[in-house]
């Protein structure tokens, strides 16, 4: 999964950015490392057209006041774990920002787009931390959500797992809290995609 892959310095990338106007535009990005062993970020394969992105996900992404500066981020489905799982959205504080999830029997998946970068939001964890970083400049930071559990009850196949995804273009963090593990995160974070901007 973790395939090293050079990027050639030519290769260019579709990003979100924003321009102050009431849609994020398109714009070219060169890939931030082009020498490094980095994997193509997958949010980058292309955007998904609005008409092919779950309803909720895009009502939720309507109401948010960040959406000039925080692009639809989702994933394509749950993998082969959450097989025909339900989109939803909830409500964030004064809709600031979005919040979707996919939801099955197995477990659920949750993506949120609220805080800012400048924003700290680390929280301590007792279990270990990981970072994967993508060709594009993403960075992902993530650990094990364990809670209240005593110390010693970290089971990567069982605890939740929280992310927080920064993307060089975009001025919010997102926030992915998987309910199935360490391993199902990672492969998560393959069939993550952006919104199409304007469609």
């Amino acid at each position: 999964m973790i395939a090293a892959v050079t990027i050639a310095a030519a290769v260019t990338v579709l990003a979100v950015v924003s321009d102050g106007g009431s849609e994020p535009r398109t714009t070219d990005v060169t890939a931030l490392d082009t020498a490094g062993d980095y994997p193509p970020a997958p949010w980058r394969a292309g955007p998904v057209p609005r008409a092919a992105v779950p309803a909720p996900f895009t009502e939720a992404w309507d109401r948010a006041g960040n959406r000039r500066r925080c692009a639809l981020l989702f994933p394509l489905d749950g993998g082969p774990e959450l097989p025909d799982a339900t989109p939803t959205a909830g409500k964030t504080p004064e809709d600031r920002g979005w919040d979707i999830f996919l939801a099955g029997r197995a477990g659920s998946v949750e993506v949120l787009g609220l805080f800012d970068k400048a924003a700290r939001t680390d929280k301590p964890s007792t279990g270990p931390s990981y970072t994967r970083t993508w060709s594009d400049g993403s960075v992902a930071k993530y650990s094990p959500d364990v809670g209240g559990a005593a110390p010693g009850n970290y089971d990567p196949n069982t605890s939740a797992y929280e992310a927080v995804l920064t993307l060089p273009d975009q001025a919010c963090t997102y926030r992915i809290y998987d309910t199935l593990g360490r391993a199902h995160l990672e492969a998560l974070f393959d069939r993550l995609r952006l919104m199409a901007p304007g469609s």
